[in-house]
């Protein structure tokens, strides 16, 4: 008797071969944001953040196809790898602009701005337009519709912000902000380590304490052990990448108060971008975005839980600039 196969059939390989393909996927992409770093250029850092938008976006595309959900994934990946482009671009020449009068600038808005919020409109407006062509069978359309929007915003656009974050510390000619350039880069760094934390947190601790997992129906192997010992250590590396980022010697009790606040916030925002992702793959069946980083996934997986923290960094920088 012949077996179907399946496609959502667990990795074989123990925890522990999980956690070592987890920590070399780690390492190398820490060393390709220590190359980002040592060349420290504006379009270096809008080129990583480019490379995983598209990346993501063609992942999408082929989790859409597998799955035969009603979508347009070519749609959405043509918006998906040429829009973080084209924001890369318009906050490249925009920072000439601010040396000129008010007057003379050829945009009410600024035009990165412009650019995100044009793109997810025209893209809908598209999507309905091309399904007019089709006959209408139940609520095929909207699911189609919202299915392509939701593979552009989630988490290509989302993460894109990164790219409007960094461009405010290169907002005048020949000037930076380092410590905003850093401060994305803090961001980022404490959102994937709420994550792996959290792995190896539910590995060593996972059972043993609550019978109760965090939420089954969407990620079972997720556990509250998991999640309060990955608080704890992210909270603790958070605190101590402080000092060498931004070349602090001391903090005070108000201001590791504020810290630890900040730290909350930024993890409890990954672990609901972790789990938006699980729901996406679970609601596709679908195991893993795909097999670019041993133990981790595809850049889908890895950038899942950065697209929720890193848009609200951008409105707090958009709101104390």
């Amino acid at each position: 008797m012949m077996r179907t196969p399946n496609q959502d059939k667990k990795p074989s390989g123990s925890k522990m071969g999980v956690l070592l393909q987890r920590s070399f996927s780690t390492v190398v992409l820490l060393g390709l944001l220590a190359g980002a770093l040592w060349w420290d250029r504006e379009l270096g850092y809008y080129g990583l953040v480019c490379i995983f938008c598209i990346l993501a976006s063609w992942e999408w595309r082929h989790m859409l196809l597998r799955s035969r959900k009603a979508s347009q994934p070519n749609l959405s990946f043509l918006f998906g790898a040429a829009y973080p482009v084209l924001l890369s671009w318009a906050c490249y020449v925009t920072k000439f602009w601010e040396i000129a009068p008010t007057e003379n600038a050829p945009f009410l808005i600024p035009l990165p701005l412009l650019v995100a919020l044009a793109a997810p409109v025209l893209l809908v407006v598209i999507s309905f337009i091309r399904e007019m062509k089709y006959p209408v069978v139940g609520s095929r359309a909207l699911r189609s519709v919202g299915t392509t929007l939701l593979s552009f915003i989630y988490p290509g656009w989302l993460f894109a912000f990164a790219i409007l974050a960094l461009h405010l510390a290169y907002m005048r000619v020949g000037y930076v902000y380092p410590s905003i350039v850093m401060c994305v880069l803090w961001v980022i760094l404490v959102t994937k380590m709420a994550d792996i934390f959290a792995y190896v947190s539910g590995f060593l601790l996972g059972g043993r304490i609550f019978s109760r997992r965090l939420i089954p129906h969407i990620s079972p192997k997720k556990t509250w052990e998991g999640i309060l010992g990955s608080w704890v250590l992210t909270n603790a590396a958070a605190i101590g990448l402080v000092f060498p980022m931004f070349r602090v010697s001391v903090l005070s009790m108000p201001q590791m108060l504020v810290l630890v606040g900040c730290v909350s916030f930024i993890f409890l925002l990954s672990v609901y971008g972790d789990l938006a992702g699980s729901l996406v793959k679970r609601s596709l069946a679908i195991k893993d975005s795909g097999s670019l980083l041993p133990g981790i996934g595809g850049i889908f997986d890895l950038i899942d839980s950065p697209s929720f923290t890193v848009p609200f960094f951008w409105f707090l920088l958009a709101c104390i600039g």
